[in-house]
């Protein structure tokens, strides 16, 4: 078994233009090396051959394929530029055809790379270049291609335990910001600390064994897109408690300072997430969430003080028109290098081919106005038929049926959110006892207005919880329960939805958070008789699909069997 250089399964038997092999020439994962220069152990290379093949099935055979030929990117390649009909009894129209057939090969393969985006490749390739140029090669696979595909496997491992440890950092600060405003005169700051560590050990540990374990140790982008995505969120969730606890305390401007060297690191981290993955730019979303909450709060803060002459409104005007600008830039930072990537589309497909006119695609025209032509949605929709509904279709029940688990924690975790937003609106948002006992329209626009003001006001009045985990629904997370809400409305009405498990659990650190208060909840519940085989049915059936998940996965994914 091999990854195939063309990028999909093997028994196509497809090749392609390759990196010369720094010690041999075989196109598959596993194989020996015939030629051996190098003193090998046939123990190793054995379980190199028994390793390697499963983790470079599916998409991680693309991924594999661009690391080891980053010119498949390319819409044109030098023996069709120069083909030419050598022969003078050849039929010139049989020669052109045959060359333009050869051609729309390379470009419906190009095409297809570019729905692939290019630092997961890049970081396996200059990772295996290093271990070559730094290790024996008695010590590693026996061809460059199962090098690269060993090398993913490292990368990968090393990813997924810095992305544990993000979300470990992120759910403890998420908890402490909430807390800020929590009455503290029940518990003590030691029991408090307890309760962080607790909540963000389950949430971790969580992580650890997500349904979609899978895609996170074979040759797949999900780990390191989760250590990106998860490292930007620690980043910016430490920000934001500096940022509340300054206020606080009315501390002096370095802690603002420090807070700016937060935020910034972690829009760079969500720049090199989304060229990674291109649902990376949904990161944008939080900060776009995080200035609106801003705005509102000023606004919010001028209402309740009733200031509203021409001065203070002028005021708040500018102040919230520079944060909002700041924080678009912030968002379209984070979301530039996938607009990057589709110029960089165009340019190989349209400038940089041959001049004939078979070799250039017949979308370059449209390309032309890039504000209306996004090569990546046109990728996805001609080859894998990605699109609005457009998977709604009788032989995908299954499908469905496999993503549904995923799909439903996530819809349920948004609207627990709002449920609990809202109750809290109710009891110390709410004004009157018209207001308390209707839902208008009035009503919905000033819980939402609220809800944003409260998700980035450092002082937000929540009530006390008796469980800890519930911070984890507190205010200051309305930007990742929305971002866990927009992935699975994409999941279930645009992409292939069998990849929901995989896209949300490398994403979201709100589904996480949600399953954590599950657990947490049924436990604390479980202490009453009454309610304790309920409580305990409900932590076994988590476990039991995280668990079940794990395990079919990694026997269906390497056999070929439609777990993608």
């Amino acid at each position: 078994t091999c990854f195939c250089l063309q990028g999909h399964a093997c028994d196509k038997g497809a090749t392609a233009r390759r990196h010369s092999s720094v010690m041999n020439g075989n196109l598959c994962a596993g194989d020996d090396n015939n030629t051996k220069q190098h003193i090998r152990y046939d123990w190793l290379d054995q379980l190199y051959s028994f390793v390697l093949p499963p983790i470079t099935k599916w998409d991680a055979a693309r991924m594999l394929t661009l690391s080891v030929d980053p010119w498949a990117r390319y819409a044109s390649l030098p023996f069709i530029e120069q083909a030419t009909c050598n022969d003078v009894e050849d039929d010139a129209t049989t020669c052109n055809a045959t060359t333009a057939d050869e051609f729309n090969k390379v470009l419906n393969r190009s095409e297809q790379a570019h729905a692939f985006l290019p630092l997961f490749p890049l970081i396996i390739r200059c990772t295996a270049d290093f271990l070559i140029n730094s290790i024996p090669h008695s010590f590693l696979p026996s061809t460059y291609e199962a090098t690269i595909a060993f090398t993913a496997v490292i990368v990968n491992i090393l990813a997924f335990a810095i992305a544990a440890v993000s979300l470990y950092d992120l759910t403890i600060f998420m908890s402490m910001r909430n807390d800020l405003a929590t009455p503290k005169e029940d518990e003590t700051s030691n029991n408090k600390t307890i309760n962080y560590c607790d909540i963000s050990k389950t949430t971790a540990e969580l992580f650890c064994v997500n349904p979609a374990g899978v895609f996170f140790t074979s040759a797949y982008s999900e780990s390191v897109f989760a250590m990106l995505t998860f490292g930007g969120h620690a980043l910016a969730a430490r920000g934001l408690y500096y940022n509340a606890s300054s206020k606080m305390r009315n501390s002096s401007s370095n802690r603002s300072r420090l807070v700016s060297y937060f935020w910034v690191l972690s829009t760079l981290l969500w720049a090199l997430a989304s060229y990674v993955r291109s649902n990376g730019t949904f990161s944008s979303i939080w900060w776009m969430l995080i200035g609106f909450g801003q705005c509102c709060s000023y606004i919010y803060t001028a209402i309740s003080a009733k200031r509203d002459d021409k001065v203070c409104i002028r005021a708040m005007t500018v102040k919230c028109a520079t944060i909002l600008c700041c924080h678009g830039i912030l968002a379209l930072a984070v979301a530039a290098p996938v607009f990057y990537h589709d110029k960089r589309g165009y340019r190989f497909h349209c400038m940089e081919t041959n001049s004939s006119v078979f070799n250039k695609p017949e979308w370059c025209t449209q390309a032309e106005d890039s504000t209306k032509f996004s090569l990546y949605a046109h990728v996805q929709r001609k080859h894998w038929n990605v699109g609005l509904l457009r998977y709604y279709e009788l032989k995908q029940i299954p499908n469905f049926i496999l993503a549904m688990p995923v799909l439903l924690l996530s819809f349920g975790a948004a609207a627990w959110w709002i449920i609990t937003s809202w109750n809290r609106h109710m009891n110390i948002g709410c004004d009157g006892a018209d207001c308390k006992n209707s839902i208008t329209l009035k009503n919905v626009f000033w819980w939402a207005f609220q809800a944003l003001s409260s998700s980035s006001d450092s002082v937000n009045n929540i009530p006390s919880v008796s469980n800890s985990s519930q911070l984890l629904l507190g205010p200051s997370c309305l930007p990742y329960y929305a971002i866990l809400a927009g992935f699975a409305l994409v999941g279930t009405f645009v992409a292939h939805v069998q990849i929901s498990t995989r896209l949300i659990c490398s994403s979201c650190p709100a589904l996480y958070w949600f399953v954590t208060i599950l657990i947490t909840s049924a436990q604390k519940n479980g202490k009453d008789n009454e309610n304790h085989a309920r409580s305990t049915r409900t932590t076994h059936l988590i476990w039991f699909y995280f668990l079940l998940y794990n395990i079919l996965g990694s026997i269906m994914h390497v056999n070929w069997l439609p777990w993608t």
